[in-house]
């Protein structure tokens, strides 16, 4: 996919929901090894782990998301569509442009409404604890809204890179060692010669 660039408050959206994931796996893993060495040393539990833990997995999973949309560190293959031309690589982006948003819009709205029900209901988790489960529902929320808007503007981004006769630079994560590699077997071709 193309490396379109995000304004700087999206990137300080993307360093803030990164360190809080970050913080909430920390907390999950000194609960699991507090669960851990209490069940070992002292026969009890920390009451209320299944609970605790289960929200913070959901909410660490999904913090993430747009996250990675934001930073292009999702999974991606253009093996194909790089084989187009500039005009059908265009359509292509279009139609990933309303794909893109038509999903969302039903993904979020279909998310908004189970949040919506859970808050109003107060739904809770099975376990001791009985949490509240709206709290984990409205990051899944944010994060798919974020993601979503985050997708559909860098698509649309591309969309007029494409439309204006550029070409958007490609993800060189990869293939940038190659290259290197290939220029100093270049090199060290000629200066054998």
């Amino acid at each position: 996919m193309s490396r379109i660039g995000f304004p700087r408050p999206v990137g300080a959206v993307a360093t803030a929901l990164n360190l809080g994931a970050g913080l909430l796996l920390l907390a999950l893993m000194f609960l699991t090894v507090a669960d851990v060495v209490g069940r070992s040393a002292f026969g009890r539990s920390v009451l209320g782990t299944v609970d605790i833990s289960t929200l913070l997995l959901v909410t660490i999973a999904f913090l993430g998301l747009a996250s990675a949309e934001i930073d292009g560190k999702h999974v991606s293959v253009t093996l194909v569509e790089e084989r187009f031309g500039p005009r059908t690589r265009r359509i292509l982006s279009g139609a990933r442009v309303v794909l893109l948003a038509i999903l969302g819009a039903l993904i979020v709205w279909g998310m908004g409404e189970v949040l919506l029900s859970a808050y109003e209901r107060g739904e809770t988790t099975n376990d001791i604890l009985r949490l509240a489960t709206w709290p984990a529902k409205l990051v899944l929320f944010l994060s798919f809204l974020l993601f979503f808007v985050m997708a559909v503007w860098k698509e649309v981004m591309e969309f007029r890179t494409l439309g204006s006769g550029g070409t958007p630079e490609t993800d060189e994560v990869d293939t940038a060692p190659e290259a290197d590699r290939s220029t100093a077997h270049r090199q060290n071709g000629e200066g054998a010669s």
